[in-house]
């Protein structure tokens, strides 16, 4: 089968991609058409951000007992190492389901990324999607085993022999959709939607870092109209900014650890390409909470904010989401200067909880 080689990024471009995640769904989606019997061109899968998008084979081989299908990773403009790279999903019927890694694929060796120490290195909601996909098609049970050529060379290009992810990549996203938000188009549209909001009359936003987090943002702040919501990805600074120069009186921000601890930080930026999390401050909040000598232990030892987190509600240590967010607040604040008023809300990884927020928790529903 042919396939067209994705278009090289546009540096200055908006045009959205595909995760990782998302094309091992509709690859193992295919090898289980494949299984029983037929020779799919395309295949269709429900993506997390709400609707079905096709993806085009790339390669459908029967092998022995089963079928190895890959497929093209396109990204569109976001700077991902992995755009071009093949996506492999093989699959064969089995006693029960199971989800293996193999070529290039990494391999969880460190707590604190939601998957357990020892297993292939796809997170949750990518598990999630690729038995959704095959369940599409049939409720055999199946072997599938997820695998990305040259995904251990590739993985020197990222972040994730630090984060404890060895011998190749990650298998990633929420929302299976790739936005590219480090272009100045994103940045563009980010700071129109300020003025926007404004334009109608709105004096208070709740800035989001991602797709996720703007779910839970709407469930924790149910008086703000629809338009209120930005999904602002990594340029809080420029949402900050464009609030000012419109008029904005509030800011909402709510965010996931990783993030937050970047702005406690005092980064405006917090791409991953802008600058790691910075460990040794989380290690200063997590004494300051008064965290047993086993937990500081362990997270002397920890590779992801992820993980700081995981310690501290394992602990009970409210102080230490408080002191992280009241961090955050005051650098945010101190940059932007007497208004807008900045306000930051800490959201756990799963149900949208709010675990923090400085300087008004009793806005913060839940």
């Amino acid at each position: 089968m042919s396939h067209p080689y994705p278009p090289p990024r546009d540096k200055k471009g908006s045009r959205i991609g595909f995760t990782t995640g998302a094309n091992a769904a509709a690859a193992a989606k295919a090898a289980a058409l494949a299984l029983l019997g037929e020779t799919p061109e395309v295949v269709n899968i429900w993506l997390p951000a709400g609707w079905r998008q096709p993806f085009r084979v790339f390669r459908l081989e029967r092998k022995g007992d089963g079928v190895l299908v890959g497929m093209i990773k396109d990204a569109g403009d976001d700077p991902d190492v992995t755009h071009g790279a093949e996506i492999q999903a093989y699959a064969r019927f089995a006693s029960e389901d199971r989800l293996e890694g193999g070529e290039g694929g990494g391999v969880v060796t460190k707590p604190g990324l939601g998957v357990p120490v020892g297993e292939p290195a796809i997170n949750p909601v990518p598990r999630r999607m690729i038995w959704e996909a095959v369940r599409e098609v049939t409720y055999r049970p199946l072997a599938i085993t997820v695998a990305i050529p040259g995904g251990e060379e590739l993985a020197k290009k990222t972040l994730n022999p630090r984060l404890g992810i060895l011998g190749g990549l990650s298998v990633l996203g929420t929302t299976g959709v790739v936005k590219p938000y480090s272009t100045s188009a994103f940045r563009m549209s980010v700071v129109q939607a300020v003025g926007v909001a404004r334009a109608n009359s709105l004096l208070e936003i709740a800035a989001t870092t991602g797709g996720k987090s703007e779910r839970f943002a709407k469930r924790l702040l149910p008086h703000l109209p629809e338009m209120a919501f930005i999904e602002m990805g990594d340029f809080v600074g420029d949402v900050l900014r464009a609030s000012r120069k419109v008029g904005i009186e509030v800011v909402r921000i709510v965010g996931m650890i990783g993030k937050i601890s970047k702005m406690a930080d005092g980064k405006t930026m917090t791409h991953a390409a802008g600058g790691e999390v910075n460990l040794p401050l989380l290690l200063s909040l997590l004494k300051a909470a008064g965290a047993s000598p086993r937990a500081l232990k362990e997270a002397e030892g920890a590779a992801t904010a992820r993980r700081f987190l995981e310690l501290a509600l394992e602990e009970g240590l409210e102080l230490f989401f408080l002191n992280l967010v009241r961090l955050a607040q005051e650098r945010l604040q101190a940059y932007i200067g007497e208004k807008p008023r900045v306000s930051v809300a800490l959201t756990d990884f799963d149900r949208g909880q709010c675990l923090a927020a400085w300087p008004d928790r009793e806005v913060y529903r839940g």
